[in-house]
């Protein structure tokens, strides 16, 4: 057996070597059908990628959380440990500072920035893309100024940033580790983010932050903390997009330890993209593969077709084969691989294809679009495995029945023509 699949295979190479024209033929189909799956793959590869990365950067990592608690919170460290209690594996601060924060450099006032209050674990729930500079680390916490990582529009705006104030009531010098690229929540505004520090504070929190309790003081009016909270996808409470009242639940029976209020006023929702960006995703692949197998499809009836052809015309060769004593199964395995051998150089053809247009693509639309510093254009090892094993696949269905009918035909008969 191994003999005659052998035999076989040399027969299918020297029959599309003496026949190339019906060969390149052959291939054209193969190459429109075969390259339009590896493009949908690539497409859809891509798309997946920088959804990830969008929804990442704008919303956080998958299954985040933001919460926030409307009570008067008298132990804000208690609470947080409660945040990881209730399921957070990550827990940022992420908070509007009470009061207005104005900025300046030099003589030179900036109007409209807007600050967000912050924890070093931020990076560990939203993706941070950093133009310049680093994130913050622990040991900012002992700054004797604020540490500020800026966007990129607010930095553009300054050019010299050792010259930066801000401040409330009066001003302070502030420290600028990094410059964060633009993201689509603030566009061209100024943004900053405000490392959360014994000497910010107080800037964050307000005039009733009490640092000597770690909480507030007062009547609580106004007194509403946020934080983002990154729980485990298989999380029961990650699944609930609105409301977050599984979360809320687990908060709430913890509340004695951190509030002394009577009333529970608590707010969590799911802000990350993930769910919505599978389930568009999963729409755009399969609408692009049907299109894909339609193409693919027909090129698989082009291949039939010419196979057919083939075989009808080469009656007399095959026939002389028999007569020779090759074995019906030499016979067929030479007709499949033949189209199996035309379908594969057609994958590579198509895949060479497709490596030319996605790095011409990838000039192009680099000149438009932003990608994040990690994600380029290009074929993933998927769409080669997917498109050469497609064209194997299809090469083989496309040379079964030609085989058949090769082998049913009469070696008298073929060796008269």
């Amino acid at each position: 057996m191994l003999r005659s699949l052998t035999a076989g295979i040399v027969l299918a190479f020297a029959g599309s070597r003496a026949n190339v024209a019906r060969t390149i033929l052959s291939c054209a189909g193969i190459v429109v059908g075969v390259g339009a799956l590896i493009m949908v793959v690539t497409a859809g590869d891509l798309g997946q990628r920088y959804a990830t990365a969008f929804s990442e950067a704008n919303a956080g990592r998958a299954a985040t959380l933001e919460a926030s608690a409307y009570n008067l919170i008298n132990d804000l460290a208690a609470y947080e440990e409660d945040l990881a209690r209730a399921g957070a594996q990550d827990v940022s601060l992420y908070q509007s500072p009470q009061n207005e924060i104005l900025f300046r450099s030099g003589d030179e006032a900036i109007e409209s920035v807007s600050v967000t209050g912050v924890d070093a674990t931020l990076s560990d729930i939203r993706r941070i893309d950093l133009a310049e500079g680093r994130w913050f680390t622990e040991a900012d916490q002992g700054s004797r100024a604020p540490v500020l990582v800026v966007n990129q529009s607010l930095a553009d705006f300054l050019g010299d940033r050792t010259e930066l104030q801000m401040g409330t009531d009066r001003w302070i010098d502030v420290r600028v580790v990094g410059v964060s690229e633009s993201s689509a929540l603030d566009g061209d505004w100024y943004s900053a983010y405000l490392l959360r520090s014994p000497v910010s504070e107080e800037i964050i929190f307000g005039p009733s932050w009490n640092p000597e309790i770690g909480g507030f003081q007062g009547d609580g009016e106004d007194m509403g903390v946020t934080h983002l909270a990154r729980l485990d996808p298989s999380d029961s409470a990650a699944d609930q997009m609105a409301g977050g009242s599984e979360f809320t639940e687990r908060m709430e029976s913890a509340r004695w330890r951190w509030s002394t209020g009577e009333q529970f006023e608590y707010f969590a929702y799911r802000s990350d993209f993930a769910q919505e960006t599978d389930i568009v995703i999963t729409a755009m692949s399969v609408g692009l593969l049907v299109v894909a197998g339609i193409t693919l499809t027909t090129g698989l009836l082009g291949v039939l077709n010419v196979g057919l052809v083939t075989v009808r015309e080469r009656r007399r060769e095959l026939a002389t084969y028999r007569a020779l004593g090759a074995s019906r199964f030499t016979l067929f395995v030479a007709v499949v691989m033949e189209s199996v051998v035309v379908s594969v150089v057609a994958g590579i053809i198509a895949l060479l294809l497709s490596f030319a247009l996605v790095a011409a693509a990838g000039a192009i639309i680099g000149n438009f679009v932003a990608l994040p510093p990690d994600i380029t254009m290009a074929v993933p090892p998927s769409a080669v495995l997917v498109g050469l094993i497609s064209a194997a696949f299809v090469g083989l269905l496309a040379g079964i029945i030609p085989a058949i009918r090769a082998l049913r035909a009469s070696v008298v008969a073929g060796l008269r023509e």
